[in-house]
């Protein structure tokens, strides 16, 4: 018995340092990242000084082009849009930046699905914030969403989990550039056969607390920084009941929501959309100078 009892000691240490060595080395290899969404991640948490913030899903990184904004305000600009991602991660990775600075604009593009509605599971957004745990701050988004992701974390491979791969080509040779300061346009034009009639939303409107909350304290971090929340244009518009939550909000906390969403200049034009849902290069170009104009004439920025 106390030969089986050493043997599982053992093994439960060796598990043990594997974990540890296997954590601290995806820890480096993040860290040292050439490129890729490793690379991109760790600029927006650790180095980004721009002017002027775009937050949002892939909705953002693919419209708002940095470039066309900074040279019509001219003020710098980088785009932190993140894929599949809504304000749970945003407002993480926006913590990390208020403590190192105040940026001067937040633009955050909005999608109801992931920023107030019930949707997907809200453990999916915390994949990305898993690396940078240990920040302040970071651990009560955890918990909010789920209060034993805590023992999770405690296993050191766990914060990488899923991500191995993607880690380890981003530090050895990044596949996929970081893009435009962040930005990356999408290059087809749609092929209107690949989708519906209704591209809308048929969810319910059901606001998700832990959104709310997190969308709420985004703004109240806020401070000094301007944040103007926008839509930004669909393929077959969308139903402006589902933004009536974030209308609320932002009449509450007197933030200027702009909505592109039904805009008949998009709507139905396929030269400006790869899809449904994301417009593509020359769309993005087209309603970034479409919303500069827009912040100018509500004399947005002084």
């Amino acid at each position: 018995m106390r030969k089986f009892l050493v043997k599982i000691l053992i093994f439960f240490a060796i598990i043990a340092i594997v974990d540890y060595c296997s954590g601290t080395l995806f820890s480096f290899f993040l860290g040292h990242a050439k490129g890729g969404d490793s690379g991109r991640s760790n600029y927006i948490c650790d180095k980004v000084n721009e002017d002027v913030l775009v937050f949002g899903s892939s909705r953002a990184i693919h419209h708002y082009n940095p470039v066309i904004i900074s040279d019509s305000l001219g003020l710098s600009c980088y785009n932190c849009g993140e894929t599949g991602n809504g304000v749970i991660l945003n407002y993480g990775r926006y913590q990390l930046i208020c403590q190192r600075y105040s940026p001067k604009i937040l633009i955050y593009d909005v999608i109801p699905t992931f920023d107030y509605l019930v949707g997907v599971d809200n453990h999916q957004y915390l994949g990305k914030l898993r690396p940078y745990y240990d920040r302040r701050g970071i651990p009560e988004i955890f918990n909010s969403v789920d209060n034993k992701e805590k023992y999770k974390m405690r296993s050191c491979m766990y914060r990488y989990n899923s991500r191995f791969v993607q880690i380890l080509s981003d530090y050895i040779h990044p596949l996929q550039s970081v893009g435009i300061r962040g930005f990356r346009p999408l290059k087809d034009e749609m092929d209107t056969m690949k989708i519906g009639r209704k591209e809308r939303f048929s969810l319910d409107l059901v606001c998700d607390s832990i959104k709310l909350k997190y969308l709420k304290k985004m703004i109240e971090l806020s401070g000094h920084t301007k944040i103007i929340f926008t839509v930004s244009p669909y393929w077959n518009g969308l139903d402006t009941a589902f933004l009536s939550p974030i209308k609320e909000i932002c009449q509450d906390y007197q933030i200027p929501i702009i909505d592109f969403s039904n805009s008949e200049k998009y709507v139905h034009h396929n030269e400006f959309f790869n899809d449904g849902v994301h417009l593509n290069a020359r769309g993005a170009d087209e309603f970034t100078r479409d919303l500069v104009i827009e912040i100018k004439k509500r004399k947005l920025v002084q």
